[in-house]
């Protein structure tokens, strides 16, 4: 048996564990589907319906314990109603669940219901006439006051704020914000890859993460982006959601920040499950500021019989400057092995969405992706992908604008190696991009001992290119994390980006560490302490600024405190 995550919460994938996943609104939706797992030494994780953020009082008082032996290990858990969203009312109802299993030494994940590689929900088991207990919800209130203190180049500073969570019914989520710290979040760091956009990073922001899931619409194959992209809202002063939902059917998602400098953000999504694989939505996206307005609006369609799915997505944006819209058609057709998707999409040059991150734009055009996998429990070879993706897209005006073919195909052996080939040979606005490249991984799926490397060489903009990308993860002294990603480009001169990050857990709620981040001309280090993730007050104390360009003298420390 592998065991070595020690900290809840954190991903347990690539280590013995076991999983329940229940559906208490068996509308076979992934968004509406909590999941509990554990590994072999009792560390509990947990991803809950909608999203939630990671203080353990939001998150609810959900509990697990293991007993190993020498045949294997046991496992039970302890899931309060008072952690899930369900159904109210006196009458019985049917929920949807599964369990999983995965056995590190044999590489097997174990599904009961079965419900296949291409991840069909509508055949995850049942639990009929489960009696929902009337005395297991009562409406309460968490508040979260925080107390920031700071010394900066030898001025100090002061800052409070609060952060509350009020759950309205078994169904129905508030969250309010005031003053929130965003500065001591350790934020994702901007890829330097050559690209002929901005790339996307994920938001780590503890107000946007709540029941963050009900304010997206995805697509199979997402080449428009993201219609809501809350990094695009930097700070705010005032904050408040609500989410969950309306009828077992009916989903909604409302958000408003407000800040004092005369900007406002809303975002408001409903989503309805017409049956079992089939629903439908709207959002809109506004914001206003002393310099302009603009609206997004948005409706969705997603239908699967079968193997065989549909979706559109339609979007249309107003206010100075805007007026146009986004299109997509999607078909895709997915069967044990093979997956076959194509798609026409189109975005007019006037379709602005300032809250959103929507990179390409003045376009028209056709997307295809063949993906072809399989994996085997026994033989040298684990598991293997092929994937062809082809784009075809003009300017409104009929003359090019991205086009070409791009592959990729890769194996992992018995042994744990990773091998991965990839072909590219695109066009975008009259320059091309024609590269190969390679991947080699040993210790493919051991996050706690993996060494990688990956080179690329070709072109890159019509300019010759060639570029490294080392990544190590290992962990040291059985609770020191130390991770190493790097990118080293060559392509009209040399642009580098090495990332040094380290972690030590001293107990499941306690640790130290920090990060390393070098890009070109610019080094930025800070380091932590931290006690969180339990129940009670949290305290963290970090020198430095984890988002700086460059290396930063301050200490600050901060305190959370929770009542209710």
């Amino acid at each position: 048996m592998k065991f070595q995550q020690s900290q809840n919460g954190n991903n347990q994938n690539n280590e013995d564990n076991v999983e329940v996943d229940i559906d208490p609104f068996l509308t076979h939706q992934g968004n509406d589907i909590s999941q509990f797992s554990v590994n072999a030494i009792g560390t509990r994780s947990a991803q809950l319906a909608g999203g939630r953020g990671n203080k353990a009082e939001w998150k609810g008082d959900w509990d697990a314990a293991v007993k190993r032996n020498p045949s294997g290990w046991t496992c039970e858990m302890r899931i309060p109603w008072a952690s899930l969203n369900y159904p109210s009312g006196k009458q019985s109802i049917s929920m949807g669940i599964d369990f999983q299993r995965f056995q590190d030494r044999t590489k097997v994940l174990s599904i009961w219901s079965n419900t296949t590689t291409q991840g069909f929900i509508e055949l995850e088991g049942v639990l009929e006439q489960v009696q929902v207990p009337q005395s297991a919800f009562k409406p309460k209130l968490s508040v979260l006051p925080y107390l920031l203190t700071g010394i900066q180049d030898g001025t100090a500073s002061a800052k409070v704020g609060l952060d509350t969570r009020y759950t309205v019914t078994p169904q129905l989520t508030a969250v309010g914000s005031i003053n929130p710290d965003f500065s001591t979040v350790e934020g994702a760091i901007q890829s330097i890859q050559f690209s002929h956009v901005q790339h996307s990073i994920p938001d780590r922001r503890p107000f946007f993460l709540e029941g963050g899931n009900y304010f997206y619409d995805q697509t199979n194959i997402n080449d428009i982006g993201l219609y809501f992209y809350p990094i695009q809202i930097p700070t705010f002063d005032l904050g408040a959601k609500l989410y969950g939902k309306m009828t077992p059917k009916d989903t909604i998602g409302l958000l408003d920040t407000d800040s004092y400098s005369g900007r406002n953000d809303f975002v408001g999504r409903w989503e309805h499950s017409f049956t079992e694989t089939s629903s439908g939505g709207a959002m809109v996206v506004q914001t206003e500021s002393p310099t302009g307005h603009n609206t997004v609006a948005v409706v969705d369609d997603h239908q699967r019989w079968g193997k065989l799915a549909f979706e559109t997505v339609d979007g249309n944006s107003t206010g100075p400057g805007a007026g146009g819209g986004s299109n997509v058609f999607s078909t895709y057709y997915a069967d044990k092995f093979l997956t076959s998707m194509i798609q026409y999409s189109g975005v007019s040059n006037n379709f602005l969405t300032p809250d959103g991150y929507i990179p390409y734009s003045g376009y028209k055009g056709m997307t295809g992706v063949e993906d072809w996998s399989a994996s085997w429990r026994h033989g040298p070879l684990r598991s293997t992908e092929a994937t062809l993706v082809w784009l075809d897209w003009q300017q409104l005006d009929g003359t090019p604008y991205f086009g070409g073919v791009q592959g990729s195909y890769n194996v992992e052996t018995r042994s744990d190696w990773h091998l991965e080939a990839d072909y590219v040979d695109m066009t975008f606005l009259g320059t091309r991009d024609h590269t190969l490249g390679v991947n080699l991984v040993s210790g493919a799926s051991n996050r706690f001992h993996q060494y990688g490397l990956q080179f690329t060489t070709g072109e890159l903009g019509s300019v010759n290119a060639t570029s490294f990308g080392p990544t190590m993860l290992i962990r040291m002294l059985k609770k020191l994390d130390l991770s190493y990603g790097g990118y080293i480009l060559n392509r009209d001169g040399l642009i580098q980006q090495h990332v040094v990050t380290l972690n030590y857990e001293l107990s499941p709620t306690k640790s130290f560490g920090g990060r390393i981040v070098s890009q070109n001309a610019d080094t930025n280090a800070y380091f932590f302490y931290h006690n969180s993730g339990g129940k009670g007050t949290e305290f963290y104390l970090i020198l430095g600024d984890p988002n700086a360009a460059r290396t930063v003298r301050s200490i600050q420390a901060k305190w959370i405190f929770s009542f209710g």
